[in-house]
């Protein structure tokens, strides 16, 4: 058996919030009986309804007491074992090195008492442990990243910014995303049409989705992406966000599959983009909502190392015969280096170049439909174990076939070679 690494309960608000169905049931029951405590109080006066009181605040106490002493977490190098539930008890075991990323939430509602929740995300789903105090969180946090994080067994030192966004550049941003811009017009105007052409106040609840949708768009982004901060620790990258619920999360570079830059129509001007990255179990994980590209770019060799940016600076286009095969043919381009492969996509609402290290290539597959195969091109995929695959899209059908044994050789060269990705250069 391992040795336990960190133990405890959670806080115990958690039975109180665990314990809402009995403590409403008790609510209902008091209030359905309220002639019987009326029937007390001319019995036995006012300190018989006290000792009434007394004795269900008793029960509802030893019920949450109850359902906190059964609520526990054991972690040791293997596992990390969950077990709650009165009842009905159940207990959860997640393989530490199956964890990918750990997130700290600050609820907003649990902010006066201090408490914390930590999710584990892993490729089977999220595990929630809530709620936690401050220190336990901490110390727990800190345990799980060390254990999953093995590159580097050392005390945490120094924690340097990567990137922090502005909250002006932030809101700037959703105000000129083309694609919300452009769904807010179109669907405000269908919304509003009936209204306009009819003049009748019923015809206005047809724009309930569209205020829905205008505020998953624009209002609710901003508070959840409000004071975003990535932060360079020895396990990987801690990112820090919310304005209401903070939240944070931590993620390791050695675990990201792909790193994909989208730069939207509006924001050309401003050489902004939003960087996502591939994780297994936590596709297309959100890394920066906005920031410029040289701050993006740099992000990038702080993950894979300076080698990753010859492979986004040379791109190959698509020849000119892939113009009978779509009318973007101008957007389509890739690029690979010994290490990395990148592909571009999207002209004109949004530009986005997809990167991944060629170690993590688990399949490269090439496509050609009959309307292709008249005009001999095809498409080339690298699939990747998390996140966006790399795409070669309508290349001549002998580049395609070249570039497929290429990508093969080099997966398996790396694969041979033991190194799952290109580090970084010392710094």
């Amino acid at each position: 058996m391992s040795d336990v690494i960190e133990s405890g309960r959670l806080h115990p608000i958690t039975a109180v919030r665990r314990a809402w169905l009995q403590l409403s049931v008790f609510g209902w029951f008091a209030w359905d009986n309220r002639d019987v405590f009326g029937k007390i109080a001319d019995k036995f006066g006012v300190w018989g309804l006290a000792w009434a009181a007394a004795v269900l605040m008793t029960v509802l106490t030893a019920i949450v007491f109850a359902s906190w002493h059964k609520t526990a977490f054991t972690l040791t190098a293997d596992h990390l074992d969950y077990r709650y539930g009165l009842l009905w008890q159940v207990q959860r075991r997640i393989q530490v090195s199956q964890i990918r990323t750990v997130d700290i939430e600050h609820p907003l509602f649990g902010r006066p008492v201090g408490v914390r929740s930590m999710t584990f995300s892993t490729a089977s789903g999220p595990t929630k442990l809530a709620y936690l105090g401050p220190r336990a969180a901490s110390r727990l946090h800190d345990a799980v990243v060390l254990q999953t994080g093995a590159r580097s067994a050392k005390q945490r030192g120094g924690e340097g910014i990567v990137t922090r966004v502005a909250t002006a550049d932030l809101a700037l941003s959703i105000l000129l995303d083309a694609e919300v811009v452009l769904g807010l017009v179109v669907g405000g105007a269908v919304s509003f049409v009936p209204f306009v052409l009819s003049g009748h106040a019923l015809t206005l609840s047809l724009a309930l989705p569209w205020i829905r949708s205008a505020w998953r768009s624009t209002g609710k982004r901003f508070p959840r992406h409000h004071g975003w901060i990535v932060r360079e620790v020895d396990a990987g990258y801690r990112t820090e966000f919310g304005l209401f619920n903070k939240q944070q999360y931590t993620w390791q570079r050695d675990r990201i599959s792909s790193i994909t830059v989208h730069q939207p129509l509006l924001w050309r001007s401003r050489n902004w983009v939003r960087v996502t990255g591939g994780i297994v179990g936590h596709e297309d994980l959100l890394l920066v909502p906005v920031t410029t590209r040289a701050q993006a770019e740099k992000m990038l060799v702080h993950i894979y190392g300076p080698d990753v940016l010859k492979a986004m600076d040379a791109p190959e286009r698509a020849s000119r015969r892939a113009r009978w095969c779509t009318v973007w043919w101008r957007s389509c381009a890739f690029s690979r280096t010994q290490h990395f492969a990148a592909g571009w996509r999207g002209l004109f609402l949004k530009q986005t170049v997809t990167v991944a290290p060629v170690s993590r290539v688990l399949e490269v597959r090439v496509t050609q439909g009959p309307w292709q195969r008249l005009h001999n091109v095809a498409h080339v995929m690298l699939e990747l174990p998390g996140g966006t695959d790399v795409e070669a899209v309508n290349r001549d059908a002998e580049e395609a076939a070249e570039i497929a044994a290429t990508m093969r050789r080099s997966c398996v060269q790396t694969s041979l070679a033991g190194a799952p990705i290109a580090r970084r250069a010392a710094t």
